[in-house]
């Protein structure tokens, strides 16, 4: 909506602008009068509604603070409910979830922890049957391949070199120029071993408890070497909105698979006062599985 905002006054400017510059006939003039008329009615609509539902946003966090006996819930808890998936606001939440735990830098899981020593990475990446390093592959020096992966789906793969990127789907699919803060690196070689590099991060990110992570592969000598995973990353590339929104599908439903687990073992359940879940609790229902 603030989009939408935004371009009509955008577009109330412009007209406004070649209104003042306009000579000719009075029929053009009228016809620019008529769509700045138009642009002020649908930008006080927006408006309008923008401010309906900033209202209802802050209902919430007053329902929802009242739940927990304050007067009303943080914004930061109540983020994220316009109904529109982005992967930048998807990835930080979870971040802010995850950095309310005990150790922030391990979070709720403890995934933080692992994939900061690189001996229990690469435990971590051996136990899949996943190899650290990639078969001869040349490429330039400074060659980086950074995987995005949704637990267990590639949605976008970097391939960086000499201060450019070049963007792939998950597919390899060249997706041209998506991102305004770095040059696009349109003749970059890509990597021959770009399908298992992407399956094999598909293999390790579908059992990491986490719905997004990165695999970063980086160019030693004459192959790609495994350099690390990232469960918390700080750096997360700001796209154009269509990417954002159709990199944020894939954290949604990356977040939908990680908790079917869980959820078929009952661990979901919030059955006993303060919200926690007994695992010797028993309620004489039948396995769900």
């Amino acid at each position: 909506m603030l989009n939408r905002i935004r371009e009509v006054r955008r577009s109330l400017g412009r007209a406004a602008q070649r209104q003042r510059g306009n000579a000719a006939g009075d029929s053009q003039v009228k016809a620019l009068e008529d769509r700045i008329s138009a642009a002020k009615a649908e930008l006080v609509a927006l408006d309008t509604e923008k401010a309906e539902l900033l209202e209802k946003r802050r209902e919430l966090q007053r329902v929802l603070g009242e739940r927990e006996g304050r007067a009303s819930q943080p914004l930061n808890r109540v983020e994220k409910t316009n109904g529109v998936p982005s992967f930048v606001h998807g990835v930080r939440l979870m971040q802010r979830i995850h950095r309310l735990a005990a150790d922030p830098a391990h979070g709720h899981d403890g995934a933080g922890e692992v994939f900061a020593s690189r001996e229990r990475t690469e435990e971590f990446v051996h136990s899949h049957g996943v190899p650290l390093t990639t078969a001869p592959d040349p490429g330039p020096a400074d060659r980086v391949v950074l995987v995005h992966a949704f637990h267990g789906t590639v949605g976008l793969v970097e391939v960086a070199a000499a201060g450019a990127v070049r963007h792939l789907d998950g597919d390899g699919r060249d997706l041209g120029e998506i991102r305004a803060a770095v040059p696009h690196g349109a003749d970059i070689a890509l990597p021959t071993s770009l399908t298992p590099l992407t399956e094999w991060a598909e293999t390790l990110s579908a059992h990491i408890s986490r719905p997004y992570a990165q695999v970063v592969w980086r160019q030693v000598d004459d192959h790609l070497f495994l350099d690390r995973i990232d469960v918390d990353p700080e750096r997360v590339p700001v796209l154009t909105e269509e990417q954002d929104v159709r990199l944020g599908h894939l954290f949604d439903t990356g977040h939908a698979r990680m908790l079917v687990q869980p959820f078929l073992a009952g661990a979901l359940d919030n059955r006993v006062p303060g919200g926690t879940f007994d695992p010797d609790e028993t309620d004489g229902t039948e396995d769900p599985t």
